[in-house]
């Protein structure tokens, strides 16, 4: 088999299952860390991974060939400069260098969920998700069950607000609002941003695991301008406040849920109300470019990665309509005003 020209690779290697797969058991078994630790032979890492000493040791020896480890002449396994990558320093660091993405560790939520792409071709023949149909529950009901899973992507959300938070918290005059819900906010981490930069603002965080939040409100010592209601952006909604806020959710849902996330903000906001879409949305190239987001979300929730013009009409159907767009680095916020 041949490759073409300045490809490098064949569609066989290309589509290859076996070094994807043992990269994972490394990952899960968190064998780099063992070798960094001095335990560098088949037999040492499988004594201290509780496994089979030739099963693994035909898997690291796999891993050699990749170029992900390297064995020398007395059986003892070190690591390359990319097999340093799947190092425990910080699994949650998603931008390269060091500590393995959540993805790769079969242990964590996000590692689970790949594995579901085992049945793409059952969501691509009837829509049905693909998770739903490896696991027979869905994922946010695997994060309700299990508290680690639950505890890994509000900590992986987090962080990932707190890069652009301050900036998004200074785009917009929020204190003007008098109060905000955010909905489904999490770990309460973007609304404690909110309120630290506008004092005169105050907040309601609604969210299935609002005790997070909760803690997050407290310990900011903010507990004096904000609360935390146990719920679901599919039920109804506190009524009345100066806007509404959702955060890095509409991705994860298909375009009916959105729809119906979206109309319970414009029933609790009423007529003339206001409700913040953040996000960041993909351009039309992007969309286009960043194809395996996007299948992530149609294989883990039947979500997708959307372009505002996306969300715009979408909001529009629930009875929004655009009134303003600021960008603030990578993100967007979306002003909707209720019809």
């Amino acid at each position: 088999m041949t490759s073409e020209p300045g490809n490098g690779r064949t569609l066989l290697e290309i589509a290859d299952l076996v070094t994807p797969m043992t990269i994972r058991v490394a990952a899960t078994l968190g064998i780099a860390d063992h070798i960094t630790a001095g335990l560098q032979t088949a037999e040492q890492l499988a004594a201290e991974t509780d496994t089979d000493a030739d099963a693994l040791n035909r898997v690291l020896l796999h891993l050699v060939g990749a170029g992900i480890l390297t064995k020398d002449g007395t059986g003892r396994y070190g690591l390359t400069g990319v097999g340093e990558q799947l190092r425990m320093d910080d699994r949650l660091h998603l931008n390269g260098g060091s500590g393995r993405p959540p993805w790769l560790d079969m242990k964590t939520a996000i590692g689970r969920a790949e594995l579901s792409f085992v049945r793409l071709l059952d969501t691509v023949r009837t829509g049905e998700v693909a998770y739903h149909r490896h696991y027979g529950t869905t994922f946010w009901q695997d994060l309700s069950d299990e508290s680690s899973w639950d505890d890994e992507l509000y900590a992986l959300a987090a962080q990932q607000i707190v890069f652009d938070g301050d900036k998004v918290a200074k785009a917009y005059d929020w204190g003007a609002l008098g109060d905000v819900v955010d909905v489904g906010g999490g770990d309460g981490t973007l609304l404690v941003t909110l309120l630290r930069a506008h004092p005169g603002l105050r907040g309601t965080l609604v969210d299935r695991a609002a005790a997070r939040a909760s803690q997050t409100i407290r310990e900011a010592g903010l507990d004096d301008r904000a609360q935390t209601i146990v719920g679901s952006f599919f039920d109804l909604l506190p009524r009345g406040a100066g806007g509404y806020i959702l955060s890095r959710v509409q991705s994860d849902w298909c375009d009916a849920d959105v729809r119906t996330i979206l109309g319970r903000c414009a029933e609790a906001a009423g007529p003339g109300g206001k409700v913040f879409v953040v996000d960041e949305f993909a351009t039309d190239e992007q969309a286009q470019a960043d194809t395996a987001t996007d299948l992530r979300m149609l294989v883990y929730f039947g979500g997708r990665e959307r372009t505002r013009a996306q969300v715009r009409d979408l909001a529009g159907e629930a009875g929004l309509s655009e009134e303003s767009i600021i960008r603030v680095g990578e993100w967007t916020i979306m002003k909707l005003t209720v019809c």
